[in-house]
């Protein structure tokens, strides 16, 4: 039984990426712990588990790796972003994070 505080709903921005011809990223931040990025104009997409994720800084682009498996086979991919909208996106991470973790202390 899901009380109405603990409801979480998922948090979507939308990104431009770094060093790209004005790339967007439509990211989606799931309460359940996946993280799923689109971006439309190159009809790609990408999933990764919060604990797949990492934020590698270097000068003004912070890059977001991610990995998931796709038939047996784990599946690299980053994107480049505005060191600010890393920070953000690591901030929205984390709180659905500590949501989930409060979440499951609570069943």
């Amino acid at each position: 039984m899901m009380h109405g505080e603990n409801v979480m709903l998922a948090r979507h921005r939308k990104y431009l990426l770094k060093d790209t011809k004005q790339l967007h990223a439509h990211v989606q931040v799931n309460p359940t712990g996946l993280l799923e990025v689109e971006i439309p104009s190159q009809k790609q997409s990408h999933t990764a588990e919060f604990e797949h994720l990492r934020f590698e800084r270097s000068g003004r682009v912070t890059k977001l790796v991610g990995k998931h498996t796709s038939n047996g086979k784990p599946v690299h991919w980053q994107l480049p972003l505005a060191n600010d909208d890393a920070r953000e996106l690591e901030h929205l991470i984390d709180e659905a994070a500590e949501e989930l973790e409060i979440l499951m202390r609570d069943l």
